[in-house]
């Protein structure tokens, strides 16, 4: 992904139509996966990354959180979802568009 983002943000039509052009959407999410035991977890109303995080990617998930106005872990949890597959698309969409015409 980061190979792409050198070619232009302009890559990321899907992403920035839905996330906005902040630099926060153009990075790997920061995810606390070993925390997110089961669904009660989604109604936290404070960020909870647990397990070691680097403190930048911890300040990082809490930029996230403050930037999107989330209230919930499921807040933040769909917007890691929709960023994830949103990247990936613009990556296989990059490789679609470069493949030549057979």
């Amino acid at each position: 992904m980061s190979l792409l983002l050198k070619s232009g943000r302009d890559k990321f039509t899907h992403t920035t139509k839905q996330l906005g052009g902040s630099d926060l959407v153009f990075a790997n999410g920061i995810y606390p996966y070993s925390y997110m035991t089961g669904r009660d977890k989604f109604a936290e109303t404070r960020l909870s990354l647990i397990e070691p995080c680097p403190p930048k990617n911890y300040d990082r998930a809490r930029e996230i959180w403050a930037h999107y106005d989330m209230k919930t872990m499921q807040n933040y949890h769909d917007h890691y979802l929709l960023s994830d597959v949103l990247l990936l698309a613009a990556v296989f969409q990059n490789i679609r568009n470069s493949k030549p015409n057979s």
